[in-house]
């Protein structure tokens, strides 16, 4: 029984779990993004690590959708060869936020709902999921998996230790995409469509992936700048990578 940690790039999972390094490498300093260790480190290699509650695992997915799908699916079934299966996944990184007035700089945010907005009918202006024919997954039961997925609650983590309520962590539900949005105009238009707090580029293909093996998938996001063009004090990645490490503090799992 393994809790798998899993971020998009080198960075935000150094930035995660504070002072871990894989073997031969030496950990990133988290205030300097420049930093070339963390960065060097390589994505679809699952590796272990040591939280408050024992033994658990790691990886980096790469970024963008179909590195994470890809990532997570190799990670959850190598730990189940390997005699460790995972039964819970933390997913963090960095997201915009779409109302900084609503989801300040540097908040953690626990991800409910994450959705798709680019699966489905494209009529020119607009993708509708329903009105396409193939949904990407129907489950035994419920309902089909088209462009939203819902995320587990932090009592997923109480196996490992983690406190079921983290007062730090703002609800919110989240876009993915594979185009990170830089109009205006489209920051505009998906916050109006489906109401997102925050885009990411990687939460719905690791929830998706978790989903197809029935296994419970919680999201945490730090966020790093407004969504779409942004002013020099509307961005902080270097802070919002830092404020990666209060996530595991947060849950009580470090």
């Amino acid at each position: 029984m393994s809790l798998l940690l899993c971020a998009a790039t080198g960075p935000e999972l150094a930035g995660l779990v504070p002072g871990f390094a894989p073997a031969g490498f030496v950990p990133d300093k988290i205030s300097a993004p420049t930093a070339s260790a963390a960065k060097s480190w390589p994505e679809m290699t699952l590796w272990p690590l040591r939280l408050k509650c024992g033994p658990a695992l790691c990886c980096i997915t790469g970024v963008g959708p179909v590195n994470a799908a890809l990532a997570t699916g190799i990670a959850l079934t190598r730990a189940m060869a390997e005699g460790t299966p995972v039964t819970a996944v933390l997913n963090a990184g960095l997201a915009g936020a779409f109302d900084l007035a609503e989801h300040p700089l540097l908040a953690l945010c626990h991800v409910r709902e994450e959705i798709w907005p680019e699966y489905g009918l494209h009529d020119g202006r607009s993708v509708t999921a329903e009105a396409f024919g193939f949904p990407q997954w129907q489950p035994p039961q419920g309902p089909a998996v088209r462009d939203r997925i819902a995320l587990a609650g932090l009592e997923a983590l109480e196996t490992f230790g983690a406190h079921q309520h983290a007062p730090a962590l703002l609800p919110c539900t989240s876009l993915t995409v594979a185009g990170v949005s830089a109009s205006f105009a489209r920051a505009a238009d998906l916050r109006a469509r489906y109401g997102a707090g925050l885009e990411n580029m990687e939460g719905f293909a690791v929830a998706y992936a978790c989903a197809r093996m029935d296994i419970p998938c919680v999201g945490i996001r730090s966020v790093s700048n407004k969504v779409g063009p942004r002013a020099q004090d509307e961005k902080d990645f270097p802070g919002a990578l830092a404020a990666l490490t209060r996530v595991l503090p947060a849950l009580n799992l470090i």
